[in-house]
């Protein structure tokens, strides 16, 4: 049997593997570790002030979440998701959460749609502030909201699964300062879709919010593969 002492010591074993696996999400997803950048173990030990097998830890659950990728030399780089994952990502997440958002439209009550505003407008003060990493959050309780509102669990379990995906993409759209305009704007016309009660127009503006950034970060992605000419 495992005495008290060893279930303790696993206890902190596993919650050092969190802290220090959220501490380093974090960083990647706030641009700070750039994709395909190469991770040094000493220089993460040092400066996390871990030992080497809680930090190895951390990065295998940081692996099998798709935030760095393990080379066969055993490096450890900030995952780059490929032109394939954001096509994928971003065309099953458009035609979903535009279902979502035409179903929501149908259903929301007038105190939802209010809250959806409020929403909208903690989206529109991080847009004001250029704070894109508050935008990014507010923008995910944005849409998470109208995925509740459209009152059909399965959907909500496939469009949650799609954001978490999708949120390995954040740390390209950081390349896309212009893109916060244009997002900004594509929130006013779902927002303005809800307000006129139009289940058609709020599903056609996420459909078409969506594929505009798929289409913002492909550039991006293909930009940072090309040979300059």
């Amino acid at each position: 049997m495992i005495g008290r002492g060893e279930e303790r010591a696993e206890k902190r074993f596993r919650s050092l593997t969190r802290l220090i696996a959220e501490e380093l999400k974090q960083a990647i997803l706030a641009g700070k570790l750039a994709p395909g950048e190469r991770l040094s173990e000493e220089q993460l030990t040092a400066s996390l002030k871990v030992s080497r097998v809680p930090l190895r830890e951390a990065l295998r659950r940081l692996e099998a979440e798709g935030y760095v990728t393990f080379l066969p030399n055993d490096e450890v780089v900030v995952s780059k998701p490929t032109l394939e994952e954001v096509q994928d990502y971003y065309s099953l997440a458009s035609v979903l959460e535009g279902l979502a958002a035409r179903l929501a439209v149908e259903r929301a009550r007038p105190e939802e749609v209010a809250r959806l505003r409020e929403l909208h407008q903690l989206l529109k003060e991080a847009y004001k502030e250029k704070d894109a990493e508050r935008y990014f959050e507010a923008n995910s309780r944005f849409h998470r909201f109208i995925a509740e509102l459209a009152g059909n669990e399965r959907l909500y379990r496939l469009i949650d699964q799609m954001r978490q995906e999708i949120r390995k993409t954040r740390i390209l759209a950081l390349h896309l300062p212009q893109r916060l305009d244009y997002s900004m704007r594509e929130h006013d016309q779902i927002m303005d879709a809800f307000l006129k009660k139009n289940p058609d127009l709020a599903e056609t503006t996420v459909i078409k919010h969506l594929q505009n950034h798929m289409e913002a970060l492909k550039k991006v992605l293909h930009g940072s593969t090309s040979s300059p000419s």
